[in-house]
């Protein structure tokens, strides 16, 4: 019967510049399935003084076991005999092998019982290395971010260890290996993010064939697949880092189901499939930017799970998708994508040149996103200012974190919620946020059963009295309503107006007495309903300014 048959026997024969006295051993050790053991291992040597000595190993080493033999420092003329378990006559694995002092020998034993062949082989190495993926984009490679690495033996049956890459795509195992291994990256980090295909539980990954040495790979873009296995891993532990590092939550161990099409990715945050990446056949960035912000809304999930869901799903009026979910998910998007492709100043300048009608759900179709919220919530950029059109929205609120805004969607069902809990954090421009955001699908019905106050005071020194205030709205049957206060109102006085409860799609302006024909105080100023509004007014007659301010200091 021939039986493939391995085992190894390891020699480690140390240097003759080391300390007198240390021995030189020798390692022996059959590999699990071998189809027989050794028998007995001979060693005759000359020793320092000149003397021939043996040494004799007659028990059997069993496979999966090993035997360490000691040789005395100084030895010369080494050489070695073996047999292998339950032959005859004189079959031997080594006969009469001589070895030189000063190294170190490792065997690899095949063949079979009565012919046994052997090859010399490493006898301890380190298996390290870098991976990387080649970025479209930029057009250069870059280290693949804290993926496994599995090291299994020659046959790819036994594991023999793994480790992970660091942030560059190097990794090195903790100990040593012997003889050929078989390389395994698989698309999972320590925290066990995955990357599937579909809903499997296990990780995509990419094996290599038997070989001795480092591994230093590159995933191209031409072999389809396992490059865009590597790219939407990376994006991934991109979003992590930079999540951490804005403060906002992420799910450690989500998995990442990616789909050979290029078609609508989504986020079901269900555990099974946390994100979805229809993203195949597409380039670096644009894998990258669906990433972002399919993850975005992982984080969304993370702050408040039942909530996302009806944030995710809400409708305006005439049944067209608002997208208020995807309003949240288009920041980090944005800020990531320019955060790793451009320059750390320039993360924010993004979705600045929409024009308010692009948000017009009445006159759109198919799902409607308000790309620059996010954005203009924490920059310190007035495109409708800058631009001098009032085409673009108007943006005068700045400040806000991206953590701030991430967990003010903690109870937020709508746009509306999530503005209100906004109004909550200490920000200087908070008293823009009803301004900015009414003025994206202005006429969303906006329900509430309190009263809207509106209370107005001339600053003593103002140049100007109120001539009359006007407030349109619609109530609670769909009709258009109309609020006219006529009365003067004179340096110092307060003007009430309370509008019923169930108004929506509030709008007030006012007019100095005496200014120019066209000249208006607020300027078609949307007003959230339910809430308390109290004004200062400043300026010149044809020239007047507002300030919003606390109502008790009215």
């Amino acid at each position: 019967m021939r039986t493939l048959i391995i085992f190894l026997v390891s020699f480690l024969l140390l240097s003759t510049q080391q300390s007198k006295g240390q021995n030189t051993t020798v390692n022996i050790r059959p590999i699990v399935g071998v189809g027989y053991a050794v028998d007995w291992v001979h060693i005759i040597f000359m020793d320092a003084s000149g003397i021939e000595r043996k040494i004799n190993h007659e028990e059997n080493i069993p496979l999966g076991q090993e035997v360490t033999l000691s040789i005395p420092s100084g030895a010369s003329n080494i050489r070695m005999n073996a047999k292998q378990l339950g032959s005859i006559g004189s079959s031997r694995i080594f006969n009469n092998y001589k070895l030189e002092s000063n190294r170190s020998y490792c065997f690899e034993l095949s063949g079979t019982l009565y012919y046994p062949k052997y090859t010399l082989v490493n006898c301890g190495w380190i298996p390290k290395g870098n991976i990387s993926v080649y970025d479209s984009h930029v057009g250069k490679s870059i280290g693949l971010k804290r993926a496994m690495v599995v090291i299994k033996d020659k046959n790819g049956v036994s594991t023999l260890g793994s480790t992970f890459t660091d942030n560059e795509g190097n990794f090195q195992l903790a100990e040593q290996v012997r003889g050929k291994v078989r390389y395994q990256i698989r698309f999972e980090d320590p925290d066990d993010l995955k990357v599937v295909y579909i809903a499997n539980a296990h990780a995509e990954s990419l094996s290599f064939g038997a070989m001795e040495g480092p591994l230093n790979y590159t995933f191209q873009q031409s072999n389809k697949k396992p490059w865009y296995w590597a790219t939407v891993f990376n994006a991934s532990q991109y979003y992590k880092e930079f999540a951490r590092h804005d403060g906002i939550p992420f799910k450690a161990n989500a998995k990442v189901s990616v789909m050979y099409e290029n078609l609508l990715s989504y986020a079901p945050a269900t555990g099974v499939q946390d994100a979805v990446i229809y993203k195949y056949n597409s380039d670096s960035y644009d894998i990258f930017e669906t990433v972002m912000h399919e993850l975005a809304h992982v984080t969304h999930s993370q702050i408040d799970r039942n909530k996302y869901t009806s944030f995710a799903v809400a409708r305006i009026s005439n049944q067209k998708w608002t997208a208020y979910g995807e309003t949240w998910a288009c920041g980090p998007e944005a800020i990531f994508t320019n955060r790793r492709y451009r320059l750390p100043a320039k993360e924010l300048d993004s979705y600045q040149n929409f024009r308010l009608s692009d948000f017009t759900y009445s006159t759109g179709s198919g799902y409607l996103y308000i790309y620059p919220v996010v954005i203009d919530l924490m920059d310190s950029y007035n495109q409708r200012e800058r631009n001098l059109n009032n085409e673009l929205p108007d943006d005068r609120v700045s400040g806000y974190s991206l953590r701030e805004i991430a967990y003010a969607l903690r109870g937020a069902g709508d746009m509306d919620e999530w503005k209100s809990n906004l109004a909550k954090i200490n920000n200087p421009t908070n008293f823009f946020l009803d301004t900015y955001f009414n003025q994206y699908f202005p006429d969303r019905p906006l329900k509430t059963p309190a009263n809207t106050i509106i209370r107005i005071k001339l600053v003593v020194g103002v140049g100007y009295s109120v001539d009359w205030i006007k407030v349109t709205y619609t109530d609670e049957q769909g009709k258009n309503q109309e609020i006219l206060y006529n009365n003067d109102t004179s340096l110092g006085e307060v003007a009430t107006i309370t509008i019923p409860a169930g108004a929506s799609n509030i709008h007030m302006d006012a007019k100095p007495i005496a200014s120019l024909s066209d000249t208006r105080i607020f300027h078609n100023l949307a007003l959230s309903a339910g809430q308390n509004y109290c004004f200062h007014l400043t300026g010149m007659v044809n020239n007047p300014k507002y300030e919003r301010v606390e109502c008790d200091i009215l």
